[in-house]
């Protein structure tokens, strides 16, 4: 549903808070771009996600001072040009370069105009909750018991990164890759066994899984091939890791209900402390039931830098539809959308031109105006809850969806920034340091191109490296 609204975005002038960035224990994880298949094309293979040691050292986004000089407009409005003229991009090129500490606007190239924003989509998805929630927010998964007739109940709570297992808690360092198995359906087993003794040994499991209310979980936005194809997994507000059926495949079979999936590891759990289980069903639990056991998600701002990192479709649909029901929306994509469009608003940035149908990227509905994406990431600099922000993003040359991008260019470890990919789509927005030290906001979306995403990042990667080893002045 589109949502717009209109306000006036304030100069800014405050240096990003923090020391040095440090990299380290980065993620080879696959690029993530997500290929709408046109005819005759098929889908973009993806390679198994694994670890990578890097080098640490990376320069910081927060090593920025306000003193640093800002680049010439001329210069950098001239760089964007050149890019529009690029042959290896399509006839849709718009772009938006701004100062991140002041606003002041240094290249716009149609920056107004709404385009298709793929996975870059992910990144107001990450602004809006972080914003309105904080990077301390937690979801959880509980159960409850009906000790009348023997019923457990487990309670979806927005939690698709569930460990099987036991979880690892706050013995992780809280890093985006800890998000995965931070809770464990093991320790509520634990708890729950404890909770309703050894004399109840034979007991009932239903699901309740109605947190959303999204069709079963299904998108509908969202091409048929992106379940079969493992891209996505059912977005039910409960999953073990999500929904992966091979954990060491970042885009593998999903279980075709992660909802019982994730009751059927309870129970295998519940069965190893002694315990009889019925096969889980769905159901709700009774107005008697009282609650047995609780495990929460790591912090919100562990889940977007995952999510953020590798592109990951399942987690970050399941925040948008998070955020929407605590701010009181519907648990569905039009209300996600409209919690995205209200924060946006609220945080000052103007969101003429917005249309959302996802919180992921994957509908190719969307559309964003370059100057939205870094109207935002402007605002993001001030305000409280999202002074991590650049660090969350994957960092170029060195992790995530950005590991292969600007590698051995003066871009390199100085843009930390969101990548999206659809067929014919290329689209990048991020942060950008500059050999001066000044931290720049930009945004890059490209559409009317063949499936050929090799040159349209490289094009975009020869416009970002002169811009980073820009002085400009």
């Amino acid at each position: 549903m589109p949502v717009a609204r209109t306000v006036t975005l304030s100069a800014l002038g405050v240096m990003l808070a923090g020391a040095g960035y440090l990299v380290a224990d980065a993620y080879d994880l696959v690029p993530g771009w997500i290929t709408v298949s046109e005819p005759g094309v098929l889908p973009a293979p993806f390679v198994t996600a694994s670890p990578v040691a890097v080098a640490s050292g990376a320069p910081a986004a927060s090593a920025v001072t306000s003193s640093a000089p800002i680049p010439s407009a001329d210069v950098v409005q001239a760089l964007a040009v050149e890019l529009t003229e690029d042959p290896r991009l399509g006839p849709s090129v718009a772009v938006s370069v701004v100062d991140a500490l002041t606003g002041e606007v240094l290249a716009d190239v149609a920056a107004d105009n709404p385009q298709v924003p793929a996975s870059s989509t992910k990144l107001l998805t990450a602004i809006a909750a972080l914003h309105d929630l904080g990077p301390d927010f937690r979801t959880e998964t509980t159960v409850l018991w009906d000790e009348s007739t023997a019923t457990l109940t487990l309670v979806a709570g927005g939690d698709a990164l569930l460990a099987a297992g036991t979880g690892g808690g706050e013995g992780t360092s809280a890093a985006g890759a800890d998000a995965v198995g931070y809770a464990g359906l093991a320790d509520l087993a634990q708890q729950v066994v404890g909770f309703i003794g050894p004399e109840f040994d034979d007991v009932n499991l239903v699901v309740d899984d109605t947190l959303f209310d999204n069709s079963g979980g299904v998108n509908p936005s969202w091409p048929a091939y992106a379940w079969a194809n493992g891209y996505v997994a059912k977005v039910t507000g409960l999953a073990v890791d999500a929904a992966r059926l091979d954990p060491d495949q970042y885009y593998s079979a999903r279980a075709t209900d992660p909802s019982l999936a994730a009751a059927s590891d309870l129970s295998a759990a519940l069965q190893e402390l002694g315990l009889v289980v019925s096969t889980p069903e769905r159901g709700t639990a009774s107005a008697s039931s009282v609650l047995a056991g609780a495990v929460e998600s790591a912090p919100l701002e562990a889940v977007v830098e995952y999510f953020l990192i590798g592109s990951e479709n399942t987690v970050s649909e399941t925040v948008s539809l998070v955020h929407a029901v605590e701010m009181g929306y519907p648990g569905t994509p039009a209300g996600a959308a409209e919690a995205t469009a209200a924060a946006l608003a609220d945080m000052g940035v103007s969101t003429e031109g917005l249309e959302l149908f996802d919180g992921a990227g994957f509908a190719e509905t969307n559309q964003i105006p370059p100057a939205l994406f870094t109207s935002a990431l402007v605002a993001s600099m001030t305000d409280p809850n999202l002074t991590r922000l650049p660090d969350l993003l994957p960092v170029s040359s060195l992790e995530g969806t950005m590991r292969t991008r600007l590698v051995d260019t003066a871009g390199s470890g100085v843009v930390r920034a969101k990548t999206g990919s659809l067929t014919g789509v290329t689209a990048l927005a991020g942060y950008l340091t500059t050999a001066d030290g000044r931290l720049l906001a930009f945004s890059v979306l490209i559409d009317g191109m063949t499936y050929d995403p090799q040159n349209p990042r490289d094009a975009v990667d020869d416009f970002l490296a002169p811009l980073a080893e820009c002085g400009c002045s």
